[in-house]
Formats: structure tokens, C-alpha cells, sequence
């Protein structure tokens, strides 16, 4: 089985896709809602149906992110994971400065993009250890390496991911394990089309669809150099 995180939509689903079509292992997918995660099996193809299983799991809730981790920890074989939950505040309550920020919104961004990341990585550098195999994907961002104006809170857990990253490589590659951190740029996905267009136009930047990043995620998990840790996407 392959873990896909926050896959009811955008880069998620389309790394969730593109695993179903160029492997034959079964895909576990999360999402909040489970009308969402319902659509997608909808709307599969007959010979991939069967293979997609899915789950709801709301990461900014430990009691969802608990429960995923006992999925994790069950019976059968895990391939990896690719994880790709990180909320942006400046999603839904436009940029902000960070002299703007109050407590709330940066506890609540940290305990989803760090916190939960963090333990959910936990359980599956655990059993992939076990089995001295596998592969563990994160979705960072090239914002990080930025500093993008209105968008601290996730440039900043962005980049936590980097030390994350780099020290499960140094700990777990003489296990077998790979583990990569991609980077793409700016990505039209159905949250962000909106921010991201306009970002692009002020900013002379290209805007990447989610099949072509997917396409350069799934190559890192099925077949990425076990040394090529943090990777800029195209």
C-alpha cells in the first residue's frame, strides 16, 4: 500500500492518480471530506477503483491524525508515502504581514504542518525501518527558500520540513529508506488557482498545472536518488 495525504484534491490526487497508473499496489488516500473523497472513486476508471481505498482525516485534529497512524501501523505491506498537507493561512484569510499574525493562526498552522507532519512521519519511518524498505515523499515548497511576502506561516513550516527532511536521511537511509523533499513552484490547484494566477501575472512567474508536478513527485518515490534529499521541481 501507498499513502497519499490531502489527496481529495490537487497535487494529492494527482500524485494519488498518477501512483495508480504506473503501479499495481493498492493507494490509501486522506482527505477532510468524505463527500470529496467519495467524488474521486466516483469518478476512477473501473480498473483503478479497486485498488483506491480512502480514509478521512482532518490533520489539523490529532484524534484524526492518531487514527491514521493505527492504519499505518497495521497489517500488510507499506511501499511509502507521499505527504502532502500544509494549510496556508493566506488562503483563507488573505495575506497577512506578520506583525498581523495572532496567536491562534500560527499555533494552529504549526500543529498541522509540523506537529502532525512530524508524528505521522514518525509512524512511517517506524514501519518502513521494520521492513528496510520504502520510500517517504514530503510536499515542501520553493516559497520557503523565498520568504514570499503575506505568506510567513507557511514559508516558515515549509521550511521545517527541510530539517525534518535531512535528518530522517541520515537516520534511516542505512535502512533502506528514501526519503525526499519536493519542491515545486508556483501550482494551480483548485485552492489556490485564484492567489497563485494572480501571483504569476504581477510577478512575470509560470504557473504549473498538479498532473505535471505529480508526474515529478511519483518519479522521486518510485525511483529517486537515495541521496538527492531536498528537490526543486521544474
Amino acid at each position: 500500500m501507498i499513502l497519499v495525504t490531502g489527496a481529495s484534491q490537487g497535487i494529492g490526487l494527482a500524485c494519488a492518480l498518477a501512483l495508480l497508473e504506473r503501479t499495481d499496489q493498492p493507494v490509501l488516500i486522506t482527505g477532510r471530506s468524505q463527500a470529496k473523497l467519495d467524488r474521486v472513486c466516483a469518478e476512477l476508471p473501473a480498473d483503478l477503483r479497486g485498488r483506491l481505498d480512502t480514509m478521512v482525516c482532518d490533520q489539523s485534529r490529532v484524534e484524526d491524525v492518531e487514527a491514521l497512524i493505527t492504519r499505518v501501523r497495521g497489517p500488510g505491506m507499506i511501499t511509502g508515502a507521499v505527504l502532502t498537507v500544509g494549510v496556508n493561512p493566506a488562503y483563507d484569510g488573505g495575506a497577512g504581514r506578520i506583525h498581523t499574525l495572532d496567536a491562534s493562526t500560527i499555533e494552529q498552522t504549526v500543529r498541522t504542518n509540523c506537529t502532525h507532519a512530524t508524528l505521522l512521519t514518525a509512524a512511517m519511518l517506524e514501519r518502513l525501518r521494520g521492513q528496510r524498505s520504502g520510500a517517504l515523499v514530503w510536499i515542501g515548497s520553493q516559497a520557503a527558500g523565498v520568504g514570499l511576502p503575506g505568506a510567513a506561516l507557511y514559508c516558515a513550516t515549509k521550511s521545517f520540513l527541510s530539517g525534518l527532511a535531512r535528518a530522517a536521511h541520515n537516520e534511516y537511509g542505512r535502512y533502506g529508506i528514501r526519503t525526499h523533499l519536493a519542491h515545486p513552484g508556483l501550482v494551480r490547484t483548485p485552492r489556490t488557482a485564484a492567489m497563485a494566477d494572480a501571483f504569476a501575472r504581477r510577478h512575470g512567474l509560470r504557473v504549473e498545472d498538479a498532473s505535471d508536478v505529480a508526474r515529478q513527485v511519483v518519479d522521486l518515490f518510485l525511483d529517486g536518488d537515495p541521496n538527492a534529499v531536498e528537490v526543486t521541481l521544474s
